[in-house]
C-alpha cells in the first residue's frame, strides 16, 4: 500500500514550519500543503523549493481564526471575508456554503489567486486539500471542478472515511462517504484518508490494520510544538511511520499517486 504522510498548515507560523521541516528531515513526511498567505509562508516556499524529492500543494483557505486573510483584494471577494478583511470563522463558511452563499465567482478567483502564488513562487503544485476541510461541500468541490483544469491539476484530497472510534456526532462520520464519492468521480485521490486531529485519536497504529489491503491511504498531520494537539500529532508520527515501514507499506509523495490517462 502507497501511503502519503501529509503534513497541512505549512507556512500558519515559524512554529508549524519549523516542526514540519524538522519531520521531513528525519523522514517522517513525504509531502507537505503550503497556506498562500500566512505569518511563515514565504519560510515554507523558500524550503519546499530546495526539497523537490517531496511534494508541495495548496491548502486553501477560506476560514480563518484571526490570521488567515485573502489572496485577493477583499474588495473582489466580500463574500468570503468578514468586515476586516479577514476569512470568517469555520461555522460561518461552512454554514455559508451549505446554504449555497459562496458565489462561484468569488470563490473561483480567490482558490485561483491561492494557487497561482505558490506557483509563481516557483513551487510545483501536486495536489490541493483545505483548511478545514471545506472542499467536501458542494460550492468549493464545484470551484475545483473550474479552477484546477486550468493549473494541470488532478489530485485532490478524499473526505476522511478511517476511524478507529465511532464519531456519532460528526457529520462526516455519516456523509462522508457520498462526499468523498463525488471527488473520486472528479478527481484522482486516495483510496483512504485518515486524519488524527478530527478523530481526537492519540494512537493511530489500528489504521493500518484497518486498510492493510488497499492501494492507497493519505495520512494527515499538523507538525508543532507550541499547542499541545500538534505537539501529540508530532509525538505520534514516528511510531507511526516506523511501524508502517515496518509492515511492508510504501511511502509515497502525492506526486507518486497515479493519475488516470
Amino acid at each position: 500500500m502507497r501511503v502519503i504522510v501529509n503534513a497541512d498548515d505549512f507556512g500558519a507560523s515559524g512554529d508549524t514550519v519549523a516542526a514540519t521541516i524538522e519531520c521531513f528531515d528525519a523522514g517522517l513526511l513525504t509531502s507537505a500543503t503550503i497556506m498562500a498567505r500566512m505569518p511563515a509562508t514565504e519560510a515554507a516556499l523558500a524550503f519546499a523549493r530546495l526539497r523537490p524529492e517531496h511534494s508541495f500543494g495548496v491548502h486553501l483557505t477560506l476560514t480563518g481564526g484571526g490570521s488567515e486573510r485573502p489572496v485577493s483584494d477583499p474588495a473582489d471577494v466580500p463574500h468570503l471575508v468578514d468586515d476586516t478583511g479577514r476569512f470568517p470563522p469555520t461555522r460561518v463558511v461552512r454554514a455559508r456554503a451549505l446554504a449555497g452563499r459562496l458565489p462561484a465567482a468569488e470563490l473561483d478567483r480567490e482558490l485561483g489567486a491561492q494557487i497561482e502564488a505558490v506557483r509563481r513562487a516557483g513551487i510545483p503544485v501536486s495536489h490541493v486539500d483545505s483548511h478545514q476541510h471545506l472542499h467536501k461541500f458542494a460550492p468549493v468541490r464545484a470551484a475545483l471542478e473550474r479552477v484546477l483544469p486550468r493549473f494541470g491539476i488532478r489530485r485532490v484530497r478524499a473526505v476522511q472515511d478511517v476511524y478507529l472510534r465511532r464519531p456519532i456526532r460528526s457529520p462526516t462520520y455519516w456523509l462522508g462517504r457520498r462526499w468523498g464519492a463525488s471527488i473520486a468521480a472528479r478527481f484522482t485521490t486516495t483510496d483512504h484518508f485518515y486524519m488524527p486531529a478530527t478523530a481526537g485519536d492519540e494512537d493511530w497504529l489500528g489504521v493500518l490494520e484497518l486498510v492493510a489491503r488497499e492501494r492507497s491511504l493519505e495520512v494527515g498531520v499538523h507538525p508543532g510544538s507550541q499547542e499541545p494537539w500538534r505537539l501529540a500529532e508530532l509525538q505520534a508520527l514516528r511510531p507511526f511511520v516506523e511501524a508502517t515501514r515496518a509492515r511492508g507499506h510504501t511511502l509515497a509523495t502525492w506526486a507518486e499517486l497515479p493519475v488516470p490517462a
